[in-house]
């Protein structure tokens, strides 16, 4: 099979951005069923219709990530190309809930708009996917019937060829930190709805010997380097899909504490070393002192491969590929 991956992330080798549709394409390269997988950033689709065309008949499936208006407008500029198409959601293009720190009218009528065009193509997509079952939840009723016939869940992951355990003061200096503990916060774009100012007054009360070290802006390919560097990651967002940095986090050992949020309780569930903490920071700390205190022993790498690894969730959305070329 030939797949077409398209997304409106920056996603291009080189340019920051969501880096889970480089791995995504790298891993499915691997499978034998796999010919071979072309990838295109839509950011603004009727910039680049005319190479979607070209790309799209060419291959044998296309698969959009991440749902709204942009969605919408590729479904469109495929029309009469009769392969199947596939979106797969990620969070907020579903339940909105960034509606709840916009800034201003223009900001929440986007973000509404996105969310509606997104059920659209819940409607117009050949097949449905969902990074958590717990966004669809969201979907309106009168879509529910559609749901039951199109949706699947799609598994992300980690790529375990690049993310491989190193020791943590190797990968301190590396990054040139200063040798000592330090709690990890993803904030891809510094947006407003990670929480930073949670994470850093849970920091701040953990006492001096924690720092925070943020990861924002930063190359894909370091993204092991600091998570290796840290003693544990921190997630504090208002809203999420289902977090990567959680799945990274396990694939390399380190304990997660995260507030209830997307699938985090999901992902953490029976784990002995993370956990999920309240929103309130003296409540948090409290929470992550006591487990901190604890042996390690989850040993989430292995005890998790089959759950996180790429090559084990690509191959189920390899299987949603062949059974849409049959139906």
């Amino acid at each position: 099979m030939k797949i077409l991956l398209l997304s409106n992330q920056g996603m291009i080798d080189g340019i920051v951005g969501n880096p889970i549709m480089l791995r995504m394409r790298d891993t499915l390269k691997t499978d034998p069923r796999i010919e071979d997988v072309e990838m295109l950033r839509c950011k603004e689709p009727f910039s680049v219709c005319k190479e979607l065309r070209k790309k799209a008949q060419g291959v044998d499936v296309i698969h959009l990530h991440f749902g709204g208006v942009y969605a919408l407008v590729v479904w469109f500029l495929l029309f009469g190309i009769k392969k199947p198409k596939i979106i797969t959601f990620h969070g907020t293009d579903i339940h909105a809930k960034a509606l709840n720190t916009a800034k201003d009218w223009k900001e929440r009528l986007k973000i509404r708009l996105n969310q509606r065009a997104s059920f659209l193509c819940i409607r117009l997509y050949d097949r449905c996917g969902f990074v958590a079952s717990e966004m669809m939840d969201y979907v309106p009723g009168c879509l529910r019937k559609t749901l039951n016939k199109k949706s699947f869940i799609q598994r992300l992951g980690v790529d375990y060829n690049k993310f491989i355990i190193e020791d943590k003061n190797k990968a301190q200096a590396k990054l040139n930190l200063e040798i000592g503990k330090y709690a990890l916060f993803s904030d891809i774009s510094g947006t407003k709805i990670k929480r930073r100012d949670i994470a850093s007054l849970i920091v701040r009360k953990l006492g001096d010997e924690y720092n925070l070290l943020i990861m924002c802006g930063v190359n894909p390919s370091v993204v092991p380097d600091y998570i290796n560097a840290c003693d544990f990651v921190l997630l504090t967002s208002d809203e999420e899909g289902s977090p990567n940095i959680i799945r990274e986090a396990l694939a390399l050992n380190k304990p997660v504490f995260s507030v209830e949020v997307g699938d985090a309780v999901q992902q953490l569930k029976g784990l002995n070393n993370s956990t999920i903490i309240s929103r309130v920071p003296d409540k948090a700390v409290e929470t992550i002192k006591e487990y901190l205190n604890k042996t390690y022993i989850d040993n989430s790498r292995e005890t998790r491969r089959e759950i996180i690894d790429f090559v084990s969730c690509n191959s189920e959305i390899i299987d949603i590929y062949e059974s849409s070329l049959t139906s």
